[in-house]
């Protein structure tokens, strides 16, 4: 499982169609917290282990409005 770090630069997968995501899928965005369970944030859903879950900016300090898994990201080139 490949896991993003801290500060990284990632972008909304292309295969993710979650529409809430539309505002900002063609962004890069930063990462700004990295969760690894539920003690790390309170909406981490335990299913989805070893998954982690991302807070997130747009290069321009703007916060995205939710967190979003590994498997919705990938690294921004």
């Amino acid at each position: 499982m490949r896991h993003f770090r801290l500060n990284q630069k990632v972008m909304v997968s292309p295969d993710n169609d979650n529409e809430n995501y539309d505002s900002f899928r063609h962004e890069v965005l930063i990462i700004t917290h990295v969760a690894k369970d539920r003690s790390t944030h309170p909406g981490y859903d335990e299913s989805v282990s070893p998954d982690y879950l991302y807070d997130l900016k747009t290069v321009s300090g703007n916060p995205v409005n939710c967190s979003l898994y590994d498997y919705e990201l990938i690294a921004a080139k």
